[in-house]
Formats: structure tokens, sequence, C-alpha cells
């Protein structure tokens, strides 16, 4: 092993070779790797939407959402599936198990079983879409398109030739088209026309579509010249339609449709409104492949787009906004920025403690550590995204430190008077066992992740893979590498050295401390458990807390009899408060009116990026709050923020599930009631409020027969009137034209009922009200279910500074208490609160399995049971110093916190490991010459240059992040402070307390030895 060993620091030219090697290749494929805002999750959920045009929720829920739910619940794989029947539109969502082998067999599964309903209801013409989610899915930038010059018409084609464009630049794989109303041939049918004549609507219907078709009955058979007869009726142009003859008789009497009808060029019906900036117009979303980088594919688009607008004389308005590179961009200029800025005070720091040569080489480790995880991260098919980026700081010290401990150790050897190599050799071999196996034992503690469930584990599984890379690049740095390149670095022997002055002094401080090493073990111990309790009673766990966020959600709520145009009235108003309120940090506000519901609006509120405003998304968001009584005549009118972070759904999210309909409901008044009381809890909202009131007309199916009526004429005939219906098209360039008749015009209001005639099978004409009766009743809500029973889902949102969503749900469930008031009924956490419980769960279970693998190895090190656990003690021990920093700096316990935290314990399990090793190893050489403190403090002393230099370069490396040196990363930032207040806290508790943990287990052992020795001679 020795004989190998020496070989490696020999190997000046493949230490060379090596080192410009991996940064060489590091660099081409940082121009080449993908870059992202999170890495390509499937989420194993699938959506299935159904439309069913001018159905009731109830009616939707019964022939539509039950046929489906039936068939699906044969499917095995299927985790849960939850469902939503709103008037014209079935949602079912699907959530696959986790425990699936082959997930995309069974989603093709799901597929084939939609594929095989036939029994849906004829009103609904377009198959169900089954969409799978995943993250490649998001669209990365809006395209808001308008212009006061070009009329709507003309407008449209322009947005369809941009969409279709769009759609072959590289990277981009789908364009869908919002606030887009597509052209149809309206035909308004006179109703007094249409009795005159003695003509049915069916009859109409029937000749306008046989009129427009096209079909092929066969051919010629001709053996020799076999050609295809094919029938030619089609429309040659939207105006033939207005020639279709409806009605001829033997007298020569010959109706035609333009006769009977009004026929026009018109858009469907406005069904919901999208604004931007308050202006509307097209909204383009561009979605990109899975594959494709974002930032160069959303500059792409934008080049694309500053050609479109010369080439139509600039008189188009073109706006961007939900543009996703952006942020991408920032985030990583910001980790950029802050990463040169610590290396260059990392370089500094080694530079005063070691040679300029020696901090050059160990500062070379940085780069070909992380640009080497850039090329495997590449080779591997991973993308650089917030996550990764996370994960390589994290790595940052841990990297640094490996090297400054081989290099730190062949400095000694070079400044006791050994010439180059064998310096360098003693130096290598004396720490190169602690190293690996500090490696091995990081690599284990961050490879419990890879064991995290939930959404959270989906995510962050490319954390333990950066950390794996980055360490075995460092390995193979440091035994490759490092040694051969100080091997060929000449330093002269320096006569005094700035630093012995503070190695004197610690030397004295250490030798009283060791006197009182008892008490100094539990002043320790006794602020560990301060720390810990106060922690634990005092501050809060958020998994992603809200702040340095980007965008504000409003959703506004009027009476539910509220029309589009009242409720887009009402939601200009929001809109100007809304420009007055954020001001100068706004980039833009895109309103959506009706997207679901006429009485209901949502805005986006684009915010610059945290690093460039002026004031924070809370300070924005409390304003917005203030200034919503401003706003009159709206029922609810709500702001909130989007967490940072994976996808988890509302903070709370508690579905109530009963068979028993009215006792649910008491039960979600109640919870309702419950959860607006709780301080700190805000936008309580459930997905059961109802929807508009209904106008009912009931048939007399006996007088129907009698009158020899069918259901279907009177649906037609009622259809017609109120809604409209598409009769056949035809292709006008890419896009389909719907011919879609109108029985009179639109502005009828419910009176029109009773003034209505149907034609029988006879041709007699008889008045809807001789066999039919109107009421009025109250609208009934969406009908929601779980696992296909009914149920009813409350959501809110969580202040972080007044309380946590964990006590919200135990608090909220708590005053519910449904055994003794509602027994039938069953209640299921949701969202942030479900997936924050899942994902510490699986990872406390993972990390604790970690633990015992580095304990393991340990053991294995040190042929120890107690050592071990004196190493693995400094890993509470400093985290009070995180404890006390996030207090001081207000911050909450986070996720990001967690990290820092994870990559505390390597540095601190590193240093702490090595000095163990040296202390060990003076035992054996100085036993006889030296007392146990003497050995003790010198061992301690040895190693007080690397344990101050490691600390140094991490923070040095750190800071920048922590404060926001070169930008600020809200989200990041809390990552850097746990690491770096947790090592200057870990760094005094590794200098004092361990070696007092050392003597008091040296004693221990001796005592041991010596009562073992007493029983055994007596």
């Amino acid at each position: 092993m020795n004989g190998f060993l020496d070989f490696l620091v020999r190997q000046k030219k493949l230490a060379l070779v090596f080192s410009i090697s991996v940064i060489a290749l590091g660099l081409v494929s940082l121009n080449n790797i993908q870059r992202d805002q999170f890495p390509d999750v499937d989420f194993e959920i699938m959506t299935i939407v159904t439309s069913y045009p001018g159905a009731s929720p109830e009616d939707v829920e019964q022939n539509i959402t039950n046929v489906i739910e039936d068939e699906l619940s044969s499917v095995t794989g299927i985790d849960k599936f939850t469902s939503t029947s709103r008037a014209g539109v079935s949602s079912i969502v699907i959530t696959f198990s986790q425990d699936v082998s082959d997930l995309s067999e069974i989603k093709q599964e799901v597929r084939n079983v939609v594929n095989r309903i036939k029994s849906l209801p004829e009103e609904v013409v377009d198959l169900p879409r089954v969409i799978d989610r995943k993250t490649s899915r998001k669209s990365i930038i809006k395209i808001s398109l308008s212009s006061d010059e070009i009329d709507y018409a003309e407008l449209r084609g322009m947005v369809d030739s941009i969409a279709q464009s769009i759609e072959s630049i590289e990277g981009v794989s789908e364009v869908t088209k919002d606030g887009y109303l597509d052209k149809e041939i309206q035909i308004h049918i006179d109703p007094e026309k249409l009795y005159q004549y003695e003509l049915s609507l069916p009859q109409v219907m029937s000749a306008i579509t046989q009129r427009n078709q096209r079909y092929t009955v066969g051919s010629n058979h001709n053996d020799k010249n076999e050609k295809t007869i094919v029938v030619l009726s089609k429309f040659d142009a939207a105006t033939d339609v207005s020639e279709v003859i409806v009605k001829s008789t033997f007298e020569g009497l010959i109706v035609r449709l333009k006769d009977i009808a009004v026929i026009e060029s018109g858009n469907v019906e406005e069904k919901s409104i999208v604004r931007v900036n308050g202006k509307k117009g097209f909204i383009l979303r561009v979605k990109k492949q899975a594959q494709a980088d974002v930032i160069t594919t959303v500059d792409l688009v934008k080049a694309y787009m500053e050609k479109t607008g010369g080439k139509y004389n600039n008189q188009l308005d073109i706006f961007y906004s939900s543009d996703l590179s952006k942020y991408v961009r920032n985030r990583l200029d910001i980790v950029t920025n802050n990463g040169l800025i610590g290396l260059l005070l990392v370089l500094v720091v080694l530079g005063a403690f070691l040679s300029f040569k020696t901090a050059f080489w160990v500062a070379i480790s940085l780069p070909v550590s992380l640009l080497g995880t850039v090329a495997l991260l590449g080779a591997t098919g991973e993308t650089i995204n917030l996550i990764s980026l996370a994960a390589m700081i994290l790595v940052l010290g841990i990297v640094v430190d490996d090297s400054i401990i081989v290099a730190e150790s062949i400095y000694h050897y070079k400044q006791t008077g050994e010439d180059n190599f064998k310096s360098a050799s003693h130096g290598f071999k004396r720490v190169i066992m602690p190293v690996v196996t500090t490696i091995l034992t990081t690599i284990l503690a961050f490879s419990s992740m890879f064991l995290m469930g939930g959404m959270m584990g989906k995510f962050i599984y490319v954390i333990p893979l950066v950390i794996i890379f980055a360490l075995t690049l460092s390995f193979l740095e440091v035994s490759l590498a490092l040694p051969a390149h100080l091997a060929g670095s000449n330093e002269k022997k320096k006569k005094h050295n700035w630093f012995e002055y503070f190695e004197i002094k610690f030397e004295v401080l250490l030798s009283k401390i060791l006197n009182f090493h008892y008490l100094v073990i539990g002043i320790f111990s006794i602020t560990l458990v301060i720390s810990i309790y106060f922690a634990s009673t005092q501050m809060k766990f958020t998994l992603f807390p809200a702040v340095g966020v980007d965008t504000i959600n409003t959703r506004m709520t009027m009476n539910t009899g509220s029309s589009l145009s009242n409720t887009e009235a009402k939601a200009k108003q929001v809109e100007e408060l809304i420009y007055r309120v954020v001001g100068d940090d706004l980039v833009s506000v895109t309103t959506d009116v009706g997207k679901y519901f006429t009485h209901k609006a949502k805005m986006t509120i684009e915010l610059l990026p945290a690093s460039e405003r002026d004031k924070n998304s809370k300070e924005i968001l409390k304003s917005l709050k203030a200034s919503a009584n401003e706003i009159d005549q709206v029922e609810k009118l709500k702001f909130s923020v989007r967490r940072p972070g994976p996808p988890q759904g509302e903070d709370v999210e508690i579905n109530l599930i009963s068979q028993a309909g009215s006792e649910n409901l008491q039960a979600a008044n109640k919870l309702e009631q419950i959860l607006l009381n709780i301080p700190g809890v805000d936008n309580v909202n459930r997905d059961d409020e109802p929807g508009k009131d209904r106008i009912e007309v009931k048939l007399d199916f006996e007088k129907m027969a009698r009158l020899d009526i069918d259901f279907s004429t009177v649906n037609r005939y009622l259809r017609a009137a109120f809604t409209g219906i598409d009769v056949t098209n035809i292709r006008e360039g890419q896009n389909d034209v719907n011919f879609r008749l109108y029985l009179g015009d639109l502005e009828k209001s419910e009176v029109f009922i009773k003034s209505l005639k149907v034609v029988n099978k006879n041709g007699r004409v008889i008045p809807l009200v001789n066999f039919s009766s109107i009421r009025q009743i109250v609208g009934e809500p969406d009908f929601n279910h779980y696992n296909g029973l009914r149920s009813i889902m409350l959501s809110a949102s969580v202040n972080d500074e007044k309380t946590s969503t964990s006590e919200v749900m135990k608090e909220a469930l708590l005053q519910l208490d449904l055994d003794k008031n509602f027994p039938s009924v069953r209640a299921i956490s949701e969202g942030g609160a479900k997936e924050t419980a899942k994902s510490m769960d699986s990872f406390k279970q993972a990390f604790l399995m970690a633990i015992v693998g580095i304990f393991l190895l340990l053991v294995l090190l040190f042929n120890s049971y107690s050592q071990p656990l004196i190493i693995l003690s400094a890993i509470p021990f400093s985290v009070i110093g995180v404890i006390w920093a996030f207090f001081l700096h207000s911050e909450a316990l986070s996720f990001f916190a967690i990290l820092g935290i994870l990559a505390l314990v390597g540095v601190i399990v590193n240093d702490s490991l090595v000095l163990v090793s040296h202390l060990n190893y003076l035992k054996e050489k100085a036993l006889d010459k030296m007392s146990v403190h003497q050995w003790i403090i010198k061992g301690t002393k040895d190693r007080l240059r690397a344990v101050v230099l490691t600390s140094l370069t991490t923070l040095a490396g750190i800071l920048p992040l922590a404060y926001g040196l070169g930008g600020t990363d809200f989200l990041l930032q809390p990552m850097a402070l746990a690491l770096g207040y947790g090592l200057l806290f870990g760094t005094l508790m590794t200098l004092i307390l361990l070696p007092c943990l050392y003597l008091m287990n040296v004693e221990f052992i001796t005592w041991f030895k010596k009562l073992k020795k007493k029983r055994i001679s007596s």
C-alpha cells in the first residue's frame, strides 16, 4: 500500500493532465448542459378532462364522472383519484402509487380504459382528454399579443401563424392559446318564419348536414383503368350554406336557408376573458421539450418575436410575462457571483495560512470537483437547476476540507525540513485513511435523501447524486493530483509563522480547560438541552417559507349571479388597485375572468426578482390586504403567495368524506368557522360553493307522448335557443370553422321559453307550455369525489410568523372532533401538511440508518466503540450554533436549513475524525514520554491550523451567499446561514469540547481496565 501511495506522489505529469482534463471537460459540458428551474419530474399524476356542454354539475357527475370512475376502479396501481363535476366539465385527477414498478404501463392502461368508454351522452362530442402532469409540461413564457390598429379577425389569423411558427422553433413542444375565440358561421333561424314554412328545427339541421358531405361509394370496376368514385357535396365557401334547400314541393316552392335565417361570420361565445396589464388580447403559452434548455429556448422565441414585430410594421403590441428563463438566469448569476467572491476569499485565507503555491493547488480542487460534477450531470442526463446548484454549494466546504487536510499535512512536513517528495509522501499517508472515511461518511449522510418519499423525494434525488459525484472527484483529486502537485512545488521553510502566536495562546488555554473537562462537558451539554428545548417550543419548521417569492395570487369572488362582463368590470378596479400599491416592483398582472365560473376572477401578480425589488413580498402582500376593502360590491378579495419549491398544494388542505351528505356539510361548515378563528390562518376556501340559480324546465312525458313529441326534439329547440348547436364545419387554413345554428338572437331571457313552439312528428306546431312547467331553484354546488365518494375540501394559507401548517392541522382537527360530533365523516389531510409529514418521516428514518452506517465505518477505522460515539456527538452539538443563528436572524427552520445542517455534519465529522485520528497516533508515539494531558494538548495544537483553516475557508465560500454580497437568493440563504454559523460553533466544539470528551474517554477506559484487573486478581 505504501509503495502504491509513493507511486502516486511521483506522478506529476499524470496529476497535471488529470486536473486540466477534468476542468476542460467540465467547461465544455457547462456550455452544453441543460438549464432548468427544477429537475424533470414525473408527478405520477394524470388528469382526465371531459367537456359536457350545457350540463349541470349533477348531470356531469351522473353521466360522466361516475362512468369514468367506475372504470378506473378496476385499474391496479392507483393510489387515489379525486374529481370535480362542475357545470359543463368533469375533471378527474389520478394519483398513482409509488410502489408501481412500471408506471408507463399503468398510464397506458388508464388511457385504454378511457378510450373504451362508449356510454357517454351524445352531447359529448370530444373524447375525454387524458393529460400527463410533468414539470416539462409547464409553460416557460407567456406572450401577450394585442393591437389597436388591427381588427380581431385579422389579428386572430396573425396569432395562428405566429403560434404555428413558434412550435417549429427548436426546443418548443407546444403552444397553447388563451383569450382566443374561434371563428364560427352563425345561422340565426327566425322562429316565426320557421313556423310559417311549417319547418322543424331537426329538418333544417339535417338539410345543412347532408349538404356538406364528401364520401366514396366505390370504384368503376375497370380492370385496365380503375378509378375511385367520390360523391362531393361539400361547401366550397362558408357563404354556400345560405343556398341550402331546406324545403321544396311539387308546386315549385323552394325554401332556402337564407329565407328563414340570417347568416353571418362571428366568434364563438366568450366564456372567459384573459387580460394582461389591463389589455384584452391573445395569450400564447409556450411549453418546451423535456430535454430543451429553458434559457436557450426562450431566447430563440424572443428573437423570432422581434422579427415578427418588424414584419407587421410594429402594429403588434408584444408583451412577455411569466418568463421562467429570467428567474433561472437570475439565480445562476447570483450563485456564480457569490461563488467567485467566495473563491477569491478562499484564496486569500489559504494564502494567509499556507504558502501561495499551496493555496493555488488547493484552490484548483474546487473547479476540478465542481466542473467534473457538471460533466457527470450532463452525461447522466441531469440538469443545472435550483436543486443541483444548492448541492454544489453544500459540497463546496467539504471538498475544500479534504484538500486542506492533505495540503496542510504535507505543508507541516515541509516545514520540518524534509525534501519535497518525502514531505508529500509522509503528509499524504498520514491523513489519507481519515480523509477516505470522511468522504464515505458524508456520502452515507446524504444518501439518506435517496430514500425520502413524497413529492419532495422526487425533486431532491439530485442532491445526493451531486454529492457523490463531487466527493468521488475530490477523492481522485486529493489522491491522484494534489500530492504530486505539492511534491513538485518548491517552498522555502519559514523561520517564523504568524500563526504560532495563536498556537501558543491556544495551548495555554486548552491546558487550563482540560483541568475542568467535566465542567466544560456539563456546560456544553446543558447548552445543548436548552437549545433543543428552545427550538422545539419557540421556533417553527416550515418546509418552504414564503420569503423571496416573485408571484402573488389574487382571487376575487362576486355574487353568484354576476355575468362575465360585470365580473370583468370589477376586475379592472382590482387591477388599478394592484398598479397603485405594487408600483415599480410590478412586472405584469395577468387576469383570468370566468375560467370556471363567471362570477370569479383570478389574477397573477408577477414581481421583479427579489434581489431587484425595493420591498419584499411580505410587505407588498400586507399592503394589498390592507387595501382590499377599497373595492366594494365583491364577496371576497383575497391575496396570497405561492411558496417557492416543488408543487405541494395549499398550506392546509382537509378533505371531509362521508356518504351522509348532510352530516358532511355540517362538518364542513364547522371546520370553516374553526379555521377562520385560528390566528395566522387566511384565505379559507371550500370547493362546494353554490353555483348560479337554475331555471328548470320540467317536462310532462305523458302529454308529450299524446302530442307525439320526443325528448331529443325538445332538447334541440332549447339548446338552439340559448346555447346554439354545431351542425357541420369547413376547413379554413389550419382550423376547422363550425356552422352554429341559433334559434333567434342570443339576447333572450327565460321569458322566451313560454313563447317557444316545437314541431311534432306530424308537423304540427305545439307550444312548449302545453307539456311543460318552469320553476326556479337555488344553484347547486360542484360535486367533488374522493375515491368515488362525495367529499368537501377546505383549504387555507398560513402566516409563518404566527403559526405553522402542522399546528393549524392539529388544532383544527382537535376542535372538529369528528369521532364525537360527526362519526360518519372521515378527514384526510392533503397539500403542504401531508407533503411535509411524508417527506420528513421518511427522511428521519433514512437519516437514522445513515448514522448507523457512519458508526460502523468509524468502528472499522478506530477499532473502538467509544471513539465513534465521541465523533458522532459532534453532530448535535454543532446544531446549537444553527438554532441561535436562525433565532437571531428571525429565520424559520426550513428544508434548505436541513440541507445546510447535513453539509455541516460532513465538515464537523471531517474535522473531528482527523483530530481523533491524530490523537490516537500521538498516543502510540508519546504514551511513555508525555502525560495524557500533554499529548492531547499537543495533538489538538497540531490540528489547530487545519481546523481553523477548514472553518475559515468554508465560511469564506458561503459567506457571500449568506449575506447576498453578489446578489440575494432567499431560497438558498438559510442553507448558507446554517452551514456558516453551525461551523462557527462546531469549530469551538471541535477544539474545546472534543479534547475534553477524548480525555474523559481515556480516563474511563483506564478506570475500566483497572477495575477489570482488580477483579481478575481478586
